[in-house]
This record gives C-alpha cells, structure tokens and sequence, in this order.
C-alpha cells in the first residue's frame, strides 16, 4: 500500500476558529484542555505525518496544552496502538496512575488504551502511532505505560536520531518502505527499554539490522571525514547500545572491528587508486588509514585483496576517448557499479 502524507499550517491569523478546529479534530485522538485565553486567541497548529498500514509517523508544533485518554475518551474512543513521542520541550503528566516527568527531548510512550494525561510547556513534538498489531507485544506490558527514556540515554538517541529521519524522508518513502523503518523503531524501542524478553527471533534479528544500519553509517562518516580511529565504543553510542549488543550484532560478519578493518582498507585502496605519481606514499595512506606501520598496512591489505599496494593502479584517465551520447554508455553503468563500492553493505 503506498503512503499518504499530508502537512498543514493554520492560526488564528488566518483562520479564526483554529483552536475550535484543533480541538474537534483532536478529540478521539486526546481531549484538550489547559489552554490559556492567550494562547486560544494566539493559537497555531502546524503538523506534517505520513499515514501506512503499518502507522502514522508525524511532527506537530503548538500551544502549551495538556493532552488526556480519559476513562470517558477510551470508551468513545476508536484509536488503539502505541504512542511513541519525543517532545522537545519539558512534559509533566500521569499514565494510569503513575507519575510522569519527561524532560526536553526524552522518549516517551504511552499505551493508548489506557488512561494518560500529559501537560506539555510546548509542543514541539515527533510522534510515532502504531496500531495494536503491528507493536510488539512486551511494550504493552502495564510498567511499558508512560515510560521515559532520558534523553542523554544512548537509546534515546537512537531513536530521536531514527523517529527524526524517517519523519524527515517518509514522504518520499514507499509505504512497504516506511512500515518497515516504524517496526525499526518499535523494535528499537523493545530493546532500550528493556521490555524485549518476549521478542522472538526474527524481532531480534530485525532489531540487529537496524543497529547494524546506524552502526555502519557511522563508521563510514567517520572514516570519509579522515577519522580512521574509529573505536567500537564510539560506534556503540552512536548505535545507541551497549557493546555487547553491538558485538552481538556484527557477529555473523566476524565482528565489528574486523568491520571497521575492512572498510579501512576500502578507503586506503581508493586513496591509493587517487594518487598521482608517489604522492602520497604508502607510508603516509597506511598511517593515515589507523595501521601501525607501513609492513602491517601491506599484510592486511593483501590479504584482504590479494595484491600489495605497490601493486595498485591508478585511476585511468582516457582523455582522447570521446564517449557519444547514444543509447550504448557501459561508463554510466561503471560508474554506478563503482560507486556502489563507496556505500558499506546495510544488511
């Protein structure tokens, strides 16, 4: 099923009734209440979500407001699902009795099949709305109900860093494409939380695919911007999990430094296809690549290559070729092929 995105923006500027509006629109979703004569008079709404068969993925500014599930709004109520949010400014409120107290940027869930309320300073909010059957069942669990993740966690940032992007991008995404990044993040969610103790094997091995996806998009920033000193703790936190959750999730590669080896050494072969002449030498690229010296940088190389780096050749450049324009051009197809080279394998 494709996706269906949709934004909008509207104020008492330009439409008068916009709170009434808002508070219609909003009503089997959360009752609204707590909005100043100020803010009623000065309000603003301003949202963007795309809707799939797998959730509804968004980003919302508005008022300071408090936002309620009341026994009376589940009764009447047909939304049902998980409510994953991050809202960037302080959130007070009560999930079913508990107390809640979220600061600026934490994630935050709620089970919407039971009563919450939150009173919001600001809203500035990411939220992601999963129906009952597409959530795993252990974030349904009566403590999962008005968890917070602070926001300095290493898994809230994963997920602020995932929720971020995919509201970003969902537009233009498949909706095969973004039903499977909202079960990423469902799944993501399991895990930092600490509710996954029920997540099958095919859940954790999802949920491996999307810490290897974060894990390797690191690495290669890392090493395009010249930093060849990648550490696995830094890749840990940048995943947002420990290392033993990261280890885990490299362990059908050989492990993440091997990983991080072998792309180290894609790097310094194509530093050493882009030289001109000597320069650099292979000393400078072996140690401007993280290896300990130049005799250690031509075993793992040919090793991994089967060829030395001397034994490296530079870029051809065919100036007195002229390419047409017509249907037959293999150089598009090369290139294509050969920038493949330069993206780290997601799986």
């Amino acid at each position: 099923m494709p996706s269906h995105s949709m934004s909008w923006a509207v104020s008492t500027d330009t439409v008068p009734d916009a709170f009434e509006r808002y508070v219609y629109g909003m009503a089997d979703f959360y009752e609204i209440s707590g909005v100043s004569d100020h803010d009623q008079r000065h309000f603003y709404n301003n949202t963007r979500t795309t809707l799939t068969d797998g959730g509804a993925i968004g980003q919302g500014q508005s008022v300071r407001q408090t936002l309620s599930r009341s026994p009376a709004t589940l009764r009447r109520s047909d939304v049902d699902g998980l409510n994953l949010l991050i809202n960037r400014a302080a959130v007070v409120g009560d999930a079913d009795g508990r107390s809640i107290r979220a600061a600026p940027g934490a994630v935050q869930l709620r089970d919407l099949s039971r009563p919450a309320a939150s009173r919001l300073e600001l809203i500035d909010v990411t939220t992601l709305i999963a129906p009952r059957t597409a959530v795993p069942a252990c974030l349904f669990a009566r403590e999962a109900h008005g968890t917070v993740i602070p926001p300095e966690a290493p898994g809230a940032r994963l997920l602020t860093a995932h929720l971020t992007s995919l509201d970003q991008l969902a537009a233009s995404l498949t909706g095969e494409e973004v039903d499977a990044a909202i079960q990423a993040a469902l799944l993501i969610a399991a895990r930092v939380t600490g509710f996954d103790a029920r997540l099958a094997p095919s859940d954790v091995a999802a949920l491996q695919r999307s810490v290897r996806r974060v894990a390797k998009a690191f690495i290669e920033e890392r090493l395009t911007a010249g930093d060849a000193a990648v550490a696995s703790d830094a890749v840990a936190r940048a995943a947002g999990v420990s290392r033993t959750s990261l280890y885990r999730a490299f362990d059908e590669e050989g492990g993440v430094n091997r990983y991080i080896q072998d792309r180290r050494l894609h790097h310094a072969r194509r530093a050493l296809r882009q030289r001109r002449g000597a320069a650099p030498t292979i000393a400078d690229i072996a140690y401007a690549y993280g290896f300990a010296s130049p005799s250690h940088f031509s075993r793992q190389f040919r090793a991994r290559f089967g060829y030395s780096p001397s034994e490296v050749e530079p870029l051809s450049t065919l100036r007195e070729v002229s390419l047409s324009d017509g249907p037959i051009r293999h150089d598009i197809l090369v290139q294509w092929l050969k920038s493949l080279q330069d993206l780290p394998d997601v799986a």
